[in-house]
């Protein structure tokens, strides 16, 4: 793995060890970070109102903690990682934070695409239709780097806002560090 990142979250161990980073804002000479609404007003801290955390149990994994924080925002949301050019597996792990949480059919209530390197890779995400209220979600995609970046983004926002708890990102290629 060349990146394990707890998006909305502190720095995290899982239960096999493995190191997750620390959230971060995205700046010039970063090699990684998330961008949202806010870098459009220099007075707002970058991460002003899309950070979030919840403490409700998380079914389907071992690893509460790092469902349990999060990012979320629309179109503008997005993580930057740089990776030397070449195809990579990124792993995306959600949980439905909100909505279900008191009962009732809340299909369609969040409901967003996923794209990398603006090529959609997930569409129409509704998190509460596949699994319900506060259970670990993960989802692999694949995607070829280019110009030294890979970008995970949120380009439709159908309803409310998207939602992400962590991502993964490997290679095969021995070579990259």
């Amino acid at each position: 793995y060349l990146y394990r990142v707890n998006c909305g979250g502190a720095e995290y161990a899982d239960v096999n060890g493995s190191r997750w980073l620390a959230a971060r804002d995205f700046a010039p000479g970063k090699s990684w970070g998330s961008v949202s609404w806010a870098a459009d007003y220099p007075d707002v801290p970058p991460a002003f109102g899309s950070r979030r955390e919840f403490h409700d149990a998380i079914a389907g994994t071992e690893d509460e903690a790092l469902f349990q924080s999060y990012r979320y925002g629309r179109e503008k949301l997005r993580y930057r990682f740089a990776v030397p050019d070449g195809d990579y597996r990124l792993e995306l792990y959600f949980a439905e934070p909100w909505y279900g949480r008191g009962g009732g059919d809340c299909t369609g209530w969040r409901l967003f695409d996923v794209a990398v390197n603006d090529r959609t890779v997930l569409r129409d995400v509704d998190l509460w239709r596949e699994a319900g209220y506060a259970r670990a979600v993960r989802k692999g995609v694949t995607a070829r780097a280019r110009d030294g970046w890979l970008e995970v983004s949120f380009p439709r926002v159908a309803s409310y806002q998207a939602v992400i708890a962590a991502i993964a990102i490997s290679t095969a290629d021995q070579t990259v560090r």
